[in-house]
């Protein structure tokens, strides 16, 4: 039984979104429809919103078409304008109480400072996590560092009782690897991997530090359908090229260059990871870039 009060919904019978009752969103509502925007009353929808006290009372929700709008019903001047991509975690914490309309305006303002900053360092050297440089040609591996590393000191002895000290390096920790099983002929593509990591290096031209693979740059595919980064004999050109941010506890992050959306791993099955750009508003929002660790091989 569900004890959570129903947010109600006023929706454009023109072109609505349908509210295709999928998800706990839209399966605990009250639903009112209007005609086309000059019925938009927000007074008129606030007062009948009152009127039901089993439905929450402190906001309503407002479609048209793939666009909301969530309404603060004793204020109505005081209103969040979001995309149909945004609504279940939206619409789901107002109805719960665990967010407000405030919350999300000032997660407007927070979200320019998770960006990348486009701007690269002068003199830019890869370095590891000790703040070392890394030269040219000389051989690392990649950990994506994600929640359960927080764990990874709480391992059961009896699963690492003789493994050597270097599958002990790897045990239990997440690499990022190189996808080999494309027999199309195109360029293979970077993957997470778990317990398992490829072996990579890096190559300075003009100033400029690409990571490499097997001889192989890290490039993105601009013409592509995927966001992948792949590996390829070419040096890429400006447009392709992978860029080296680092974070405050000195690992990396990467974006394409110039660019100022965050490469992110997706882990879809439990020892795979999606590796690629991620520029979905609820990504940018609420996820995390894939953060790395370079690990000296």
């Amino acid at each position: 039984m569900n004890e959570q009060k129903p947010i109600h919904y006023f929706v454009c019978s023109k072109g609505s979104d349908s509210l295709g009752l999928t998800n706990a969103t839209e399966d605990n509502t009250i639903v009112e429809y209007f005609d086309s925007e000059e019925d938009v009353d927000l007074a008129k929808f606030a007062k009948i919103v009152k009127s039901k006290p089993n439905c929450v009372q402190k906001h309503f929700i407002v479609n048209k078409g793939d666009d909301y709008c969530a309404v603060e019903t004793d204020s109505v001047k005081n209103s969040y304008v979001f995309s149909v991509r945004l609504k279940y975690r939206i619409v789901s914490t107002l109805a719960a109480g665990t967010a407000t309309i405030e919350s999300f305006i000032e997660e407007d303002k927070r979200l320019e400072n998770k960006l990348a900053k486009p701007e690269r360092q002068p003199g830019f050297k890869l370095r590891d996590a000790d703040g070392e440089i890394i030269p040219d040609g000389i051989k690392f591996a990649l950990q994506i560092l994600r929640d359960r590393e927080e764990d990874e000191n709480d391992e059961d002895e009896d699963e690492t009782e003789g493994l050597s000290k270097e599958e002990l390096l790897y045990y239990n920790k997440d690499w990022i690897g190189v996808n080999s099983f494309m027999n199309d002929g195109k360029d293979h593509f970077l993957c997470g991997n778990v317990d398992y990591h490829n072996s990579f290096e890096c190559e300075t031209i003009d100033d400029i530090v690409y990571l490499k693979h097997d001889g192989r740059y890290f490039y993105f595919d601009i013409d592509g359908e995927t966001n992948d980064i792949f590996i390829g004999k070419a040096v890429p050109a400006k447009d392709q090229r992978v860029q080296i941010h680092y974070t405050d506890d000195s690992n990396i992050c990467l974006t394409g260059w110039g660019g100022r959306i965050y490469v992110a791993c997706e882990w879809v099955k439990c020892s795979y990871g999606a590796i690629g750009l991620d520029n979905r508003e609820e990504q940018l929002r609420w996820g995390s870039p894939m953060k790395l660790r370079i690990v000296r091989l």
